[in-house]
């Protein structure tokens, strides 16, 4: 009976903490600066409102955003590249092209951001290992350069604003 209740009380701690966390990236969003352009900070803040506003939230670590400074990255100055890794505790995947386990654990939800106004180019998840450029975000057709049957490298989501 014990474990049962230490388990109840840890499960709803995780709960209430990621409650709170969604109300601090609403209050995060309100010092966002939009005239002065988007440091890496307000990158974060700007992905991490726009993750919570989609049905993945549940899928994506939306707590530990990162900033990908590759070279894949870097090739496009004028925008950040904000990724949310998989979450463990979230294993069962509703995407038919994520089949097992390990393939939704591959996926990454990708927001690419304009550093000078924050808008968005694109948000989705992104399967990396179909193609680590980011060439396709600016073509979305550019994945089917040697193959028109691959799978896209991405998965546009809608974002319930």
């Amino acid at each position: 009976m014990r474990n049962g209740l230490n388990g109840l009380i840890i499960f709803s701690l995780i709960v209430l903490a990621g409650c709170a966390s969604t109300e601090a990236i609403y209050k995060n969003y309100d010092t966002v600066n939009f005239k002065d352009g988007i440091d890496q900070r307000e990158a974060k803040i700007i992905a991490q409102r726009i993750i919570i506003a989609t049905d993945e939230q549940r899928n994506y670590r939306v707590s530990v955003p990162d900033i990908r400074t590759d070279l894949e990255a870097i090739k496009y100055p004028d925008f950040w590249f904000v990724v949310f890794g998989h979450n463990w505790l979230s294993p069962i995947s509703t995407n038919p092209m994520a089949e097992t386990y390990t393939e939704l654990r591959e996926t990454q939800f990708l927001v690419v951001l304009d550093k000078d106004n924050g808008n968005i180019k694109f948000a989705g998840l992104w399967y990396p290992k179909r193609e680590n450029d980011f060439d396709w975000v600016f073509n979305l057709d550019k994945y089917k350069r040697n193959n028109p049957l691959a799978l896209p490298p991405y998965t546009k989501v809608k974002v319930n604003f």
